[in-house]
């Protein structure tokens, strides 16, 4: 959508918003709003307006609240946080734009009144909107007004700049702010998928630890009288600068500050980003064919994986077809759904169901084939461990159950790889297939199927009449698979 049709939408939203009889103030978070009566405050005004008149060429800008001013302590232990900032940011001549305390409308007034003045970066990081649902107590919907009115107000002021949107981060204030939290992220996620000239990441994951907020990497909780959980700590923040930095560093034209290969403090098997690899087919253009036979068909069954199920069959139809026959074989008529995209890793399918290709759907099985892709490093992400790859993949079930808790999921084990039984990439699969099992044996509503002993000769090779290269199926392949499901929908 261009600007003047996102201003348009907005503007409609700001009317709808007003005109509410329960909740008159809805807008507060698009007005904007100075806290020039915080001696603090003007004075950090003035000198960031001093900043940008001097440094007109800066490429980078972080507009945010206090988790993006926190970049400039150097506090030991809790909130060192100027190393990460000078190696991600400080090398890169990024100005900091963050203000303690603000929201949206804090935002907007600074945006109004100068802090843009004469620069045009290539890319600014946003990352706003916590006091908003926190200490402002507004709701999803005067956030999300607030968000909107933020990066309509930076698509009109920097034509040329793209805008890496960051979610909002989870905390542990209070239930019902993380409630709110996650109902803007998912507008977030949903709103800015069509928009080419803002990139919205969710790095949620990274402060979770066994399904739950990991408030160890937080500082608050180790401070007097402190609430709970909401500022990342020197090491909480590290792990936040690491996940945008390959987004981060693709948007700006450069390699990553660090390589991709030493990034293990987060698991980017959990951060969902789009399209990672080029392969034979446009990516952007079957995610959008998925958004539009989701919203025409009711499919009873969705297979969501990488190019084994992208090239077995179904539609959305793809250009490279391996087991037609096997397809027919396993579903006949059943109306089936395939969300299979070569090259994806657990990352790519998350994006992609955070921006709707599973919105609505309510199959009566889903079939998850996905990981194999995460253990093989490229120039565009690193191997993942097997431990990362199942965290991917439960986030994956987690995301599934959360919009059709009545479906079934059938879990498909990795397939094996490699001619050779010595083949690198069969230790990591035996573990990865080892760990679903433990991990997912006795989940209700999810039934792991390994195909491995049906593909593996007796000596351990992998026939190359099931495989040709190693890794896709042939029709015969694809025949092991469809009597399996037969078995499994049963």
């Amino acid at each position: 959508m261009n600007f003047l049709g996102r201003l348009l939408a907005l503007l409609l939203v700001l009317i709808s918003v007003a005109s509410s009889q329960t909740s008159p103030q809805a807008n507060l978070g698009a007005i904007p709003l100075d806290r020039l009566g915080e001696l603090w405050w003007a004075q950090r005004h003035d000198a960031v307006l001093l900043a940008v008149k001097a440094h007109p060429d800066t490429p980078l800008l972080l507009l945010g609240d206090s988790i993006t001013q926190n970049y400039e302590k150097s506090k030991l232990p809790d909130e060192n946080f100027q190393p990460t900032w000078q190696t991600f940011y400080g090398a890169r001549s990024a100005i900091n734009l963050g203000f303690s305390g603000d929201t949206t409308a804090n935002l907007l007034w600074r945006i109004k009144n100068g802090e843009l003045g004469g620069v045009s970066p290539k890319v600014v990081v946003v990352l706003i909107g916590t006091n908003n649902t926190g200490v402002a107590n507004q709701s999803a919907v005067q956030t999300q007004v607030g968000i909107d009115a933020v990066v309509a107000e930076l698509e009109q002021r920097l034509p040329s700049t793209h805008i890496l949107l960051i979610g909002l981060l989870p905390s542990e204030l209070s239930p019902q702010k993380s409630a709110v939290d996650q109902e803007v992220n998912r507008y977030l996620a949903r709103v800015y998928s069509e928009n080419p000239r803002v990139t919205y990441l969710d790095i949620s994951s990274i402060f979770f630890l066994n399904g739950r907020l990991n408030a160890a990497i937080y500082y608050d909780p180790r401070l007097p009288g402190h609430p709970g959980a909401l500022h990342p700590d020197t090491k909480g923040q590290y792990k936040m600068a690491e996940a945008i930095e390959p987004t981060l560093a693709r948007l700006l034209g450069e390699k990553p500050r660090r390589s991709l290969e030493s990034m293990t403090d987060i698991n980017t098997a959990l951060i969902p980003v789009e399209r990672l690899e080029q392969d034979s087919y446009d990516w952007y253009a079957r995610h959008h064919a998925e958004l539009a036979i989701g919203k025409m068909m009711n499919p009873r069954i969705v297979l969501i994986g990488d190019s084994i199920t992208h090239f077995w069959a179904g539609v959305p139809a793809a250009s490279h077809l391996n087991g037609e026959p096997a397809w027919q074989h396993a579903f006949g008529d059943i109306s089936v759904l395939n969300l299979g995209f070569g090259w994806d890793r657990t990352q790519n399918v998350l994006w992609r169901l955070r921006q709707g290709e599973f919105d609505e759907l309510h199959p009566d099985f889903i079939i998850v084939n996905i990981g194999t892709n995460n253990l093989t490093g490229t120039e565009n992400a690193r191997a993942s461990s097997p431990a990362e790859v199942v965290d991917g993949i439960e986030e994956i079930c987690r995301e599934l159950k959360n919009r059709s808790p009545t479906s079934s999921i059938i879990l498909m084990s990795i397939f094996p790889r490699g001619f050779a039984p010595e083949d690198p990439l069969r230790e990591p699969i035996r573990r990865v297939n080892q760990l679903l099992v433990e991990r997912f044996e006795n989940r209700p509503g999810i039934k792991i199927v390994d195909l491995g002993p049906k593909f593996l000769a007796s000596d351990q090779t992998l026939p190359k009449s099931l495989m040709p290269d190693g890794v896709h199926p042939s029709n015969a392949g694809y025949e092991i698979w469809a009597d399996a499901l037969l078995q499994a929908f049963r």
